[in-house]
């Protein structure tokens, strides 16, 4: 397991959308680089739930770009990795590979379940123990009291005895069957990420939040571009909503006045920036590396509300 710093998360690129399938790139991006996405999974049983999302999350087009120029992900188009690299057919030595992780994780999967299922039988074996403690022993005149129950199995986990030789014929059988979330051991990083969206007017206003330790989420709710955290949604409410703007675009008056009183009427900041243009038309710094630009913001609150 490579170190958070060296952790390369995939972001698949599937039909325009930046997404990501791994339960542990998720947990990676939103501890160590404040991007929480957006669950967009569901149930093919109930296609039209709304609460309850499952994986994969699905990020923008300006957290995906953050991930790649911090050097913590890497874009994989989809269709051509699969396409390239999903071919078992005619390479045994990856199949072979494939298979056997595979089998690893039934192993990993049925070790679980045995645990669980002792710690229900040890449960179980408590209460019985416990009843019997407070239970009045039965007088000799009474009728034998009836040994289904005493003789039945501990719970519902419970199967009969085996021989050594038929646990020996279905060792392999016995285990449970397991359903990948992601194709990730068949796929290798590529040797360079694929281009993000080339053009992203709230990426300078997204890395300027993201740079100071802010959470963002799609701030649609509360009319604006973002919804602004000072650390994870879980823990904080929203500080700000947020819109980005161009350095040289004009911001109506209206749009400054329902922000700013919306803003307020939720207990949020208003909070608008733009990104400076490089002076030169050059972004360079002279050594090779890209200079960091200039973004400026403002915040606005209706002290009347």
């Amino acid at each position: 397991m490579a170190s958070p710093a060296d952790r390369q998360v995939r972001i698949s690129h599937v039909a325009g959308r930046y997404l990501v399938f791994d339960i542990d790139d998720v947990v990676h991006i939103r501890r160590h680089h404040g991007i929480c996405a957006v669950l967009t999974g569901t149930m093919p049983q109930n296609p039209t739930q709304n609460l309850f999302l499952g994986l994969p999350v699905e990020l923008h087009a300006e957290e995906a770009r953050l991930l790649v120029d911090k050097g913590a992900g890497y874009i994989a188009d989809e269709l051509a990795e699969h396409l390239s690299q999903l071919t078992l057919a005619s390479d045994a030595p990856a199949r072979k590979a494939y298979l056997q992780h595979l089998k690893q994780q039934r192993r990993s999967a049925q070790q679980v379940f045995s645990e669980e299922k002792a710690k229900v039988q040890a449960m179980h074996q408590d209460k019985r123990k416990a009843k019997k403690s407070v239970t009045p022993p039965a007088s000799s005149s009474e009728a034998p009291a009836d040994t289904s129950e005493r003789d039945a199995p501990a719970s519902l986990f419970d199967t009969p005895a085996s021989t050594p030789a038929t646990v020996h014929n279905k060792k392999e059988s016995s285990l449970p069957g397991v359903t990948p979330t992601t194709s990730q051991p068949l796929t290798t990083p590529p040797s360079s990420s694929y281009p993000t969206t080339p053009t992203l007017k709230n990426y300078p206003l997204c890395q300027y939040l993201n740079s100071r330790g802010y959470y963002t989420t799609p701030g649609l709710r509360f009319g604006g571009d973002y919804s602004v955290y000072p650390g994870d949604p879980f823990r904080y409410h929203a500080h700000y909503l947020a819109n980005s703007y161009g350095w040289h675009e004009q911001v109506a008056m209206l749009d400054l006045v329902t922000s700013g009183r919306l803003g307020t009427a939720v207990k949020k900041g208003f909070l608008f920036g733009a990104e400076k243009p490089a002076e030169g038309g050059t972004s360079d710094r002279g050594d090779g590396k890209e200079k960091e630009k200039e973004v400026r913001v403002f915040c606005i609150e209706w002290a009347g509300m």
